[in-house]
């Protein structure tokens, strides 16, 4: 059931306004608000709620089902400064370099893996990068929650205020977004391990129906919406149980096989970071059971 109880905008003006100073000396470009990288790393339940009436006012964002405690990231290049309110809980704001502003609401506010609400809004609670921080499109910059009048009930509050002006309905932006597979800065070391089925393999590549990710050093698994991701297959990577790995073709399988494939220690780049084709590779891969 979709139970979100979600601020109304005369949350979003004031905090716009108390913020003005910031976006101004910011150095920002104006102009149209660019193609996104999807706000969280996780399996989300997407639909358009915005300007849904809600007892404090029209739904000025676009609420969004996703577990609690899941990587909240950057959705494009900008700087973040922290906010909280009554309503909205532990919240920040993304000026992106685009010059549009992004609202984030509700993000965690517990200490522990119960609903204790003892956490406060700060680094290490809610937020995963310090207050005013420059940071990249897919990077980590908070966690997932249920502050403010969410209580209960963990999901993501999303705003989009192009050129720092009035809000607009996110989903369409949010629809054509690149979906994380995992959350870094730009040129940080990662490694991946990727749940699912390989559906085809060869020609120094595989192809893998992925639905869950976990991320090293420090990550947990995550259930993710199910997607097609291409690993690079590098020269002298020992097949394993997958002769078809170092076919001269890439070709679907006769039977996909249950697997967990872990890519090489690599530096995240922005193609990384998405799952882009040939942008993961791979270093060895175990069958599994669903």
């Amino acid at each position: 059931m979709r139970r979100h109880r979600t601020t109304a905008v005369f949350l979003v003006l004031a905090g716009l306004a108390a913020a003005a100073s910031t976006t101004a000396a910011s150095g920002r470009d104006s102009g149209a608000v660019p193609r996104l990288v999807f706000p969280l790393v996780a399996k989300t339940d997407l639909w358009d709620n915005y300007g849904d009436p809600r007892p404090n006012g029209r739904h000025a964002g676009i609420d969004m089902e996703n577990p609690w405690r899941a990587p909240v990231v950057a959705v494009e290049d900008g700087s973040i400064k922290y906010w909280d309110s009554g309503l909205g809980g532990c919240m920040l704001y993304l000026y992106g370099r685009s010059g549009t502003t992004y609202m984030y609401i509700h993000l965690n506010n517990d200490l522990t893996a119960k609903n204790d609400n003892k956490g406060g809004c700060g680094k290490g609670v809610s937020f995963t990068v310090p207050n005013g921080a420059k940071v990249t499109a897919g990077q980590q910059i908070a966690w997932n929650g249920d502050s403010g009048d969410a209580n209960g009930n963990p999901h993501l509050h999303f705003e989009v205020h192009p050129n720092d002006g009035a809000d607009v309905d996110p989903f369409r932006y949010l629809k054509r977004a690149a979906k994380p597979l995992f959350a870094a800065p730009a040129g940080a070391v990662f490694s991946l391990a990727l749940h699912g089925q390989l559906v085809a393999a060869g020609a120094g590549a595989a192809t893998l129906e992925a639905d869950r990710v976990r991320q090293y050093p420090g990550g947990r698994w995550l259930d993710i919406d199910t997607r097609t991701i291409e690993l690079t297959v590098p020269l002298g990577t020992e097949p394993g149980l997958f002769g078809e790995l170092i076919g001269t073709t890439l070709r679907p399988l006769k039977k996909p096989a249950n697997v967990t494939a872990y890519t090489l220690k690599s530096n995240a780049t922005p193609g990384a970071i998405v799952g882009a084709p040939g942008a993961l590779l791979l270093a060895r891969m175990a069958t599994t059971s669903r």
